[in-house]
């Protein structure tokens, strides 16, 4: 009798080893998943104007770069937090251009190569410089590149 209760016990632990085992192997894969990261540059070139893009996207949570540079006239560059969702990056810009740091509100939308948003007339709303109509002005429209060619910060 008390050789079967050993065996019993023995083939219990083996089974909660085993599940626990699994479980911690699935953990490990979704935690891989979750801090996987998708990395991406896009550039503009119009004449001598270029404007620049490095955007971080993990899960739903997006960070980048954001570098425009006309040519003769102030530049405009920083960095921004947002986030992402089917394509469509909500991001806060820490814009920093002729000596100041505003906070703007940019709408991104990526289709395959692709990266544009629109930029026009500004209000501040709620401390952020937002689009004062949503739906005009001029699109910023970006072409994927390899990031390990572009001179991003």
């Amino acid at each position: 009798m008390r050789n079967y209760f050993v065996i019993g016990l023995l083939a219990g632990t083996f089974a909660c080893q085993s599940h626990s085992s699994e479980q911690s192997s699935d953990r490990q894969t979704s935690e891989k998943a979750a801090i996987s990261s998708d990395t991406l540059c896009f550039r503009q070139i119009l004449s001598r104007d270029t404007t620049t893009v490095h955007l971080v996207i993990n899960g739903a949570q997006v960070t980048g770069y954001l570098d425009n540079n006309p040519y003769e006239k102030d530049r405009a560059q920083g960095p921004f937090r947002g986030t992402a969702k089917a394509g469509q990056f909500q991001v806060d810009w820490q814009r920093s251009g002729e000596g100041t740091t505003q906070p703007y509100r940019l709408d991104l939308i990526r289709k395959g190569d692709r990266l544009s948003w629109l930029e026009g007339e500004r209000v501040e709303q709620q401390g952020k410089w937002v689009l004062k109509d949503p739906k005009a002005g001029y699109a910023y429209v970006l072409t994927k590149i390899d990031c390990s060619t572009a001179q991003l910060r």
